[in-house]
């Protein structure tokens, strides 16, 4: 038997074949012809998308006809609103634009904030679903039907059905995180019905098969069964191992995202207040957040295409990609150098601060290109480290980090991290995180086992754990302190900006 896992990305669509045994059979990408920064997408780019990479993936099979389920995962937040003839009213406008309005604040000032983080422990941002919607609600042409997120959206294409599952229902702004459901009061609040909304399943459920045009087209059975998946970061920690108290994904792409279980929500609204939210983790008693930077993997390819492009030639005649040449030139001791990381602002956990821009402190006569990569990785961590310190704060102290994404692939930043945050971080061994945990759970549905995190342990694949080096650890404990006192000016300077120019 084999399972699809679909990954439906913020810049493309990706589709990995899995065997039972947790053999990658295939794989396919293709990016969305959308420009970079574009904030918004085609719903009907978005579907041939997934269509044409869920079809290739099955052309490059020996044994198509074996493919058992198709699991849609995806990005939050954003989301197609359709009519009852299942046509898309207006084009996804992307998680990352700015949809903030009047009438979301008057909203959220009219509901109550506490009561939004009380209902959706979520602190309320027009980073959300909700305030898109209520922006699209100005746009469509007629009633929107349903509101369907983003696999919702693709497996609506596949199978007919309107769902979304828990994960995703979080990034709403609108479901009742203690009661699993949609909350009527603030649906009525927002002036949206219950019937707007897709039905909320646990992830990895079997909504039915194919539909027979879609099953000829992608070259499937129709017995092929369509799987309602999750949000992508919590695909990827079933992916990577997370289980129980303890585990957290760390995942480096061009963002960076650290999701650590925890059993109990934490009390009050701090939580909240620290831009964390708390999500239920599959069909566990416990719950995965996000603590997240939005300069992740970002920064270093700024370096790489800015300041490194020149070694391209280098890196060839070394038979090395650039990253590679990039992380051997690297210095093996930490340096004085520091680097505040915020090119694209202070974006994600505990803090956003759109203004923040990026500083390096330190720089002399004797700094070279080489240290100012090191840096980077290093102010990256740093950052990370006070999302671990905030964590720690609420009860939340991961001490195994699996390690997934590009920056997963660089030995030199996994132990930079390590001694940083002084624990233990174990590299995950498989790429494509996202596309395993979606297909893990297609062979849940298939199977019909229960304990998800359990059916992972069979599929998740392990590299030698990265330890701290007590001697760079103890140093780096020094380091940050420094850190936090810059970052502390920073912040300091911007709100003196803005209260001058109030």
């Amino acid at each position: 038997m084999i399972s699809l896992g679909v990954d439906i990305g913020g810049t493309g669509a990706k589709c990995v074949a899995f065997s039972e045994e947790g053999k990658q059979e295939a794989i396919s990408y293709r990016e969305y012809p959308n420009p970079a920064g574009k904030t918004d997408l085609d719903p009907l780019v978005l579907a041939e998308a997934a269509f044409q990479v869920i079809a290739d993936c099955v052309a490059a099979l020996a044994r198509p006809m074996s493919v058992g389920a198709i699991t849609v995962s995806s990005f939050g937040e954003s989301f197609v609103p359709i009519d009852d003839k299942g046509q898309p009213l207006t084009d996804i406008i992307m998680y990352f634009a700015d949809t903030g309005s009047g009438e979301f604040d008057a909203l959220v000032k009219r509901v109550g904030e506490e009561t939004f983080m009380d209902i959706t422990l979520t602190k309320p941002d027009a980073f959300y679903s909700l305030s898109k919607m209520l922006h699209t609600r100005q746009l469509a042409s007629r009633p929107v039907w349903k509101h369907l997120l983003i696999s919702g959206y693709i497996c609506y294409c596949l199978s007919g059905e309107t769902t979304i599952d828990t994960s995703l229902a979080c990034r709403t702004l609108l479901f009742d995180v203690k009661k699993r459901d949609w909350s009527d009061e603030l649906l009525l609040a927002s002036g949206f019905k219950r019937e707007q909304m897709p039905a909320v399943l646990p992830a990895g459920t079997a909504l039915g098969p194919l539909k027979p045009e879609v099953a000829r087209r992608l070259g499937l059975p129709d017995t092929c069964q369509v799987v309602i998946g999750a949000h992508d970061q919590v695909v990827n920690a079933l992916a990577c191992g997370v289980k129980g108290e303890g585990d957290a994904a760390d995942v480096t792409g061009t963002t960076e995202s650290i999701a650590p279980f925890f059993g109990a929500i934490p009390p009050g609204f701090d939580f909240q207040l620290s831009n964390y939210a708390c999500v239920p983790y599959l069909n566990t008693p416990g719950y995965v957040t996000y603590a997240y930077n939005i300069s992740g993997g970002a920064v270093v390819r700024w370096f790489r295409d800015s300041l490194a492009a020149h070694l391209s030639q280098e890196a060839g005649e070394a038979g090395l990609n650039l990253y590679d040449l990039l992380n051997r030139q690297c210095p093996k001791e930490p340096g004085q150098l520091m680097m505040l990381p915020f090119l694209q602002g202070m974006g994600g956990t505990p803090d956003i601060e759109p203004q923040a821009r990026g500083l390096i402190y330190g720089l002399s006569m004797n700094t070279s290109r080489r240290d100012i990569y090191r840096a980077i990785l290093e102010g990256l961590s740093y950052e990370m480290a006070i999302n671990l310190d905030a964590l720690s704060d609420f009860g939340i102290r991961p001490r195994r980090l699996y390690a997934c994404g590009g920056g997963a692939r660089s030995p030199v930043w996994l132990q930079i991290k390590a001694d940083v945050w002084n624990r233990e971080v174990i590299p995950v061994l498989t790429e494509e995180t996202g596309a395993l945990g979606s297909a893990i759970l297609g062979f849940a549905a298939l199977g019909g086992q229960k304990d998800l995190p359990a059916l992972a342990s069979a599929f998740v694949r392990h590299g030698e754990p990265i330890r701290p080096d007590s001697r760079r650890a103890a140093y780096y404990q020094g380091q940050l302190k420094r850190y936090k006192r810059i970052r502390e000016m920073l912040m300091e300077e911007i709100s003196q900006k803005e209260r001058v120019s109030r």
